[in-house]
């Protein structure tokens, strides 16, 4: 990865992916303390969605959308010939077109679309997280390989999220909203993980 040349395409969308990462998280965190509404336990992300502060949040996914067609781009572009793959950017591509489905469906609540927009919601939020977690590990491993990527962290964190998208989607007994939001955080430290590989590798000299 580090024989890559420089490039300030590449520096910039790498901050742009910290940003998102460091603007949702901020945005989420702040709703678990100010909708007590909503238990934080039991109550999933997207039932942040509406409600106050739902326009901040839904404008976090839009945001965060970006910042995966970003890294869907830099995953193939900073990676060397020879370790580079279209799969995992196009599984990064398909979460970014999915996550603001997500975030507008819930608008529909309380209209004559609501059961089709619920439909579209869940199979929206369910194609988000299997393809970018997919992608994350497809990702670290082939960054794993590079001579100068030492750290596990990455690779780690995204077998941590692998299992734990699986536990949320078949171990119903347990609360949704803590397992899916062990979910996100596994997500977010990947991608603040991987927007500082990628921007020192982006930044290294020719």
């Amino acid at each position: 990865m580090n024989s890559v040349p420089r490039s300030p395409t590449r520096v910039l969308m790498s901050a742009w992916i910290m940003f998102a990462v460091v603007v949702f998280a901020t945005t989420a965190c702040a709703l678990q303390w100010t909708r007590t509404d909503l238990d934080p336990v039991l109550a999933p992300l997207s039932a942040y969605l509406r409600g106050p502060g739902g326009i901040g949040l839904r404008s976090a996914y839009y945001l965060m959308a970006s910042a995966l067609a970003c890294l869907a781009w830099l995953a193939y572009n900073t990676t060397t010939t020879e370790r580079r793959s279209m799969l995992p950017s196009a599984l990064f591509l398909v979460a970014a077109m999915a996550l603001p489905v997500v975030a507008l469906t819930v608008l529909y609540e309380h209209t004559p679309q609501e059961d089709l927009a619920r439909l579209i919601h869940g199979e929206a939020a369910q194609t988000t997280f299997l393809c970018l977690v997919t992608g994350m590990v497809l990702l670290s491993m082939r960054l794993r390989r590079n001579e100068h990527t030492h750290q596990r962290a990455g690779i780690v964190l995204a077998w941590l999220a692998f299992v734990q998208m699986w536990v949320l989607a078949l171990w119903k007994g347990l609360p949704p909203g803590l397992t899916q939001k062990a979910l996100i955080v596994l997500i977010l430290l990947w991608l603040a993980w991987v927007a500082r590989k990628l921007w020192r590798a982006s930044r290294s000299p020719d």
